[in-house]
């Protein structure tokens, strides 16, 4: 417990930071929070006019199409969120400052991961969770169903957060995290809808390669009562193992890592 008090302690320091830093650029702040809005709100049009001339998205109506994508932007919204900091860790390879990292008596990876907390998307989380009970409201839930879905929401964040830690490794590796990041992005954008209407092969490699249909789809369907038992157990021991081997493949990266003063 000493050790998680520590880094919560630590990790409130780096947000408080973080949070005057955008106090400092108030107009970017308001520009990237409106993007976020219009972006949000224009999809929203979007998929109305796509399903007012349809009665659903695949096997699913429009009610369940509408949770698919509340859902998306509720995962998408809270990693970008707490990992931030990743898309920028490129820059502190390229220049030196990881090596001031690794200085620090404290995880190199929790600094690279949680170092800075993203307070434009915090303000879009309340609406999120609103329209998260909007949505789904008209499928009514049971109880065993919304405990299931937080379940399967947190092991969506832990798999977010081993593929953060994996993008982060490849960019002690190879130096092209930028490209990485808007791979995965483009990618992650794709389970907006259910992943069924991309068809069986391209559904199993987005479910299982890279796991965003456990990521994403899992707790919405969890929240439909549309997944197994089987599932469900397999979804989180998978998260387990995902986490396990991305833990691996940061601390293959950190023997690669070339310090700037060499």
């Amino acid at each position: 417990m000493k050790i998680v008090r520590r880094y919560l302690y630590i990790w409130s320091i780096l947000s408080k930071k973080s949070f005057f830093v955008h106090l400092t650029r108030k107009l970017g702040f308001f520009v990237f929070l409106t993007g976020k809005i219009l972006r949000f709100i224009f999809f929203i049009l979007f998929l109305f006019f796509i399903l007012k001339k349809t009665n659903g998205i695949g096997s699913y109506s429009k009610d369940q199409a509408i949770l698919f994508f509340v859902v998306f932007n509720l995962i998408s919204s809270l990693s970008q969120m707490f990992f931030r900091n990743v898309y920028t860790f490129r820059q502190s390879v390229v220049s030196g400052n990881f090596d001031l990292i690794l200085s620090k008596p404290i995880s190199p990876l929790f600094r690279v991961i949680f170092g800075g907390f993203d307070f434009i998307d915090l303000v879009t989380i309340p609406p999120l969770i609103l329209a998260l009970f909007y949505a789904a409201r008209p499928l009514s839930p049971d109880f065993y169903q919304v405990i299931l879905f937080v379940l399967l929401l947190l092991n969506g964040l832990f798999i977010s957060f081993s593929l953060h830690t994996i993008i982060a490794s490849l960019s002690i590796i190879t130096l092209e995290i930028d490209h990485m990041v808007m791979i995965y992005r483009d990618l992650e954008t794709m389970a907006r809808f259910p992943l069924e209407v991309y068809g069986k092969k391209v559904a199993s490699f987005l479910t299982f390669f890279i796991p965003l249909g456990i990521m994403i789809a899992f707790p919405a369907k969890a929240l439909m009562n549309l997944l197994s038992p089987r599932f469900i157990v397999v979804s989180v021991l998978f998260g387990f193992v995902f986490f396990f081997i991305s833990i691996k493949f940061w601390n293959f990266a950190l023997t690669k890592y070339t310090s700037a003063s060499s």
